[in-house]
């Protein structure tokens, strides 16, 4: 037995001092507490007694203290009472300071301790229960991307099934797919379906996504609508990773990371934008949520290089960029960083559609005008207008924004992860510039979160719900996350499009006969002619120069139909009225199936 040396200070409430010891050994004489289970290497085990904590790692020759409770002062007292080994265990107990003990003389306890043995049984699961959270801490980032894999597995097979069985859309994938191969024929992003114009024209006139440049080079190794289907996936499943960097960087290891990880995949929008043919801002998912880590890992560079790479995305995501400047202006004091992306973002924006689509459109700015007029008519028909009734008419703002599908649109948003993006404080500026853009808008699919357009909030909710989630009181955390991961779930069931899904569909990925029957008469058109077709119809002949959409640009004298009565209701009548108004104006037709039929121009 050896006495508590009189240079044991009582305990205070400053910083933990670390301490390497050779063995850890400490007076037989005191208990302790076990009060949490750490992983460092090795399980450690932290104790309790009075004035005094220390963690001790277990099952190691060469074991380690921490001070927890002592000053930077008392520290090296404590350190040298325990440099001396007692013994060579390595399972270490504090028992409390022995009443007569005023000794240094050291004995050995003649018989056991009978609170040793009920104490042993807790640490050896103690044990257990660090080396559990130690390998879980270690396979963390596995588990993710095995997440991450299975994900990109099946919704690449579901996006490519969902177009092989002809149940894609010319606007949007036919659209993409004739970009893509025009570019790769030499014609540089050039298309006849966008902007609803039959002639050729630049893609950059609608909008403004030079990032396809940039994808190129994949598209070419396989000119197929399907490389487009995989690239999208690829970067969806990839979206995970820098908002688990975030979680790692903000939450403590384990399930409150790794909920996140399975918030992401369960998030509404993710699956409805992977089974809606391809779009550009599901591109715009990655680098937004690397802004979000770079920018809270103190990374100004990198948060720069991942913000900017999002505006060659699309023309709207500059305005996102002015949300993380003013989180930055709020937060973080830095003007220079700060001023420097609200203003630069929004000086980007400006210029794009100002500029650079009025250029590739020929000088002018009355087709974006005539967009933003069309979708937000009821605020202005400029920016400027805009901006002034949103400020200056409060009642009307407010009829905007509380109709019923914009509230559930919201409630669909933010419910699956408890609404915490609340808690997360000025961070909640990150979205506003992107529900803006949505809530304002009087179409349609701009406030649905079944629709591409929502895409930018996938990587801003998740990534402000973690730092809100960060925020609360470390009690609470376990029960938020499983809060998270339950109405995570019952979100996705009840409105999401996972295979579990009550909505989900699977008619969406089989093959109907009577496509299948037709597609040979699809083959018999020549790949340099000119073709219109239908909904359905179109992206499987998109590979051409010059298509058309029958629904949006008209037959524009094409030489070949292709028409298709799911575009009429699968009304037959219809059909046929369509047939004897083309045949009226110099198509015969050469084949026909069910509900299918090829015309060609005399």
């Amino acid at each position: 037995m050896v006495a508590r040396p009189n240079s044991v200070p009582a305990a205070s409430s400053t910083t933990a001092t670390t301490v390497p010891l050779s063995t850890l050994a400490v007076p037989d004489t005191w208990t302790g507490e076990l009060i949490a289970v750490l992983a460092s290497g090795l399980s450690m085990m932290i104790f309790r007694s009075p004035g005094i904590a220390v963690a001790a790692v277990a099952g190691s020759d060469e074991l380690a203290g921490v001070v927890l409770v002592l000053a930077d002062g008392e520290a090296p007292a404590f350190v040298e009472a325990l440099a001396d080994p007692l013994s060579m265990t390595n399972v270490v107990v504090l028992l409390p300071p022995h009443p007569a003990s005023t000794t240094d003389t050291r004995t050995v306890s003649p018989a056991p301790n009978p609170f040793m043995t009920t104490e042993l049984g807790a640490l050896y699961v103690a044990l257990a229960m660090g080396d559990i959270q130690r390998r879980l801490i270690r396979v963390e980032p596995f588990l993710v991307a095995g997440l991450a894999s299975i994900y990109f597995a099946l919704y690449s097979v579901l996006s490519v099934l969902r177009h092989v069985t002809y149940h894609s859309f010319g606007p949007d994938l036919g659209i993409f797919d004739q970009v893509f191969w025009n570019t790769v024929h030499g014609r540089v992003l050039e298309s006849t379906m966008s902007l609803a114009q039959g002639q050729p024209h630049s893609y950059l006139a609608d909008h403004f996504s030079p990032v396809y440049l940039l994808l190129v080079p994949a598209y070419a190794l396989l000119p197929r609508p399907q490389t487009l289907l995989v690239i999208q996936t690829l970067f969806l499943a990839l979206g995970v990773w820098p908002l688990y960097l975030l979680a790692r960087l903000k939450l403590e290891p384990g399930f409150q990371r790794l909920v996140w990880a399975l918030a992401y995949f369960l998030f509404l929008p993710v699956a409805f934008i992977n089974l809606f043919d391809f779009h550009e801002l599901a591109l715009a998912v990655l680098p937004l949520g690397f802004a979000i880590y770079y920018l809270e890992k103190g990374r100004p560079g990198w948060f720069l290089l991942s913000l900017a790479s999002t505006f060659l995305i699309k023309e709207e995501l500059p305005l996102v960029g002015v949300g993380f400047g003013a989180y930055i202006l709020l937060t973080r004091r830095n003007w220079k960083l700060g001023l420097g992306v609200l203003i630069g973002s929004l000086a980007i924006f400006l210029a794009v559609v100002r500029v650079f689509i009025p250029a590739f459109g020929g000088g002018s700015y009355e087709y974006f005008a005539r967009r933003i007029n069309y979708r937000y008519a009821e605020l202005g028909t400029t920016p400027q207008e805009i901006l002034t009734t949103v400020f200056a008419h409060p009642g009307r703002l407010a009829q905007i924004l509380l109709q019923p599908q914009k509230l559930k649109f919201l409630v669909g948003i933010f419910g699956p992860v408890l609404g915490l993006t609340a808690f997360s404080g000025f961070a909640v500026v990150l979205v506003l510039p992107t529900l803006a853009i949505l809530l304002l808008s009087n179409y349609a699919p701009q406030y649905a979160f079944t629709s591409h357009y929502s895409a930018p909030l996938i990587a801003l909710v998740i990534g402000t719900s973690i730092l809100g989630f960060a925020r609360l009181r470390p009690s609470l955390r376990p029960l938020a996350a499983a809060g998270v991961l339950a109405s995570s779930l019952v979100f996705s069931y009840l409105f999401g499009d996972l295979p579990y899904s009550r909505h989900f569909d699977p008619r969406m990925f089989e093959p109907e006969a009577r496509y299948a029957a037709f597609a040979t008469n699809l083959d018999r058109i020549p790949p340099d002619a000119s073709v219109a077709a239908e909904n359905n119809l179109t992206p499987h002949l998109s590979q051409r120069r010059y298509i058309y959409n029958i629904e949006f640009e008209g037959a524009n004298d094409a030489q070949y139909l292709a028409l298709d009565d799911a575009a009429l209701g699968r009304n037959p009548l219809a059909l046929q009225q369509q047939i004897a108004a083309f045949e009226a104006v110099g198509y015969r037709t050469i084949a026909t199936g069910d509900g299918l039929a090829l015309m060609r121009k005399n």
